[in-house]
Formats: C-alpha cells, sequence, structure tokens
C-alpha cells in the first residue's frame, strides 16, 4: 500500500499531464480498475479544459499518446477509460496547428524520438506565432 500511496500522491501534485500520467503508470499496478477509472475521470476533465490555458503544448500530447503514454497502459491492461482518454488527446491533438505536431514522441521504453530537428520544430513554430501576427 506504501507504493500506491506514493503514487496517488504523486499524481495530485504533479501539475502537466504528462507527469501525471507517469503516476497512473505506477498507480495502475496496486489500484483496481474502478480506482482507476476514477483517476482518469478526473484526468480527462483536466485534459478537456487544456487547450484553454495552453493551446499548444504539444509535448504533453506528443507523451500521452506516444507508445510510452496512454497505449502502453491500453495495451498492458486493457482499461476502457485508458482509450477514451487517448480518444479525447487525439482529438485535441488534431485541432492544434500543424505547426504543434508531430515533433517527438517516446518509444514503448520510455525513450525519445526525435522526428523533426530542433531547428526545424522552431522554425515551424516561429512560422505560426509570425503569420499569428501578421509579420
Amino acid at each position: 500500500m506504501e507504493l500506491k500511496d506514493f503514487f496517488e500522491k504523486a499524481y495530485k501534485k504533479e501539475r502537466y499531464l504528462d507527469m501525471r500520467l507517469l503516476a497512473i503508470h505506477g498507480l495502475a499496478q496496486y489500484a483496481s480498475e474502478e480506482e482507476i477509472e476514477k483517476v482518469m475521470q478526473h484526468f480527462l476533465k483536466i485534459l478537456i479544459k487544456r487547450p484553454e490555458t495552453t493551446p499548444y503544448n504539444y509535448q504533453e500530447y506528443d507523451f500521452l499518446r506516444s507508445p510510452f503514454g496512454l497505449p502502453l497502459l491500453i495495451k498492458k491492461y486493457g482499461y476502457p477509460c485508458f482509450e477514451k482518454v487517448l480518444q479525447q488527446v487525439e482529438k485535441q491533438y488534431q485541432d492544434m496547428p500543424e505547426a504543434f505536431r508531430g515533433h517527438f514522441t517516446l518509444d514503448e521504453n520510455g525513450k525519445a524520438v526525435q522526428l523533426r530537428t530542433p531547428s526545424e520544430t522552431k522554425q515551424m513554430i516561429e512560422r505560426f506565432f509570425a503569420s499569428q501576427n501578421g509579420y
């Protein structure tokens, strides 16, 4: 039960969804499906509000949808709540401008995989903001 408490506290303490998901990875090993369902309902509420506060936070989405994120939890546990959250992640990800999609991912072991060079990412994001500001 000590580790379960640790992961519950870690989940509650984190601000970022990717870090909350890491806590859920740990918690899922010790909690029942019903307990995970409650946590994921809370996670989903935060996720749905995310575009209001940080509309271009592609790092969180890239982590959540990576093979190490929600797909790994789905593969390991098969809980419908993970599928539901992944569907919402994908919807919000697709709603973001192209400039913020497809920069990196993580493999199933959590190792970062760059899909674009840092300079490509920087150029795409700078071009996007320049077009928004009319420069």
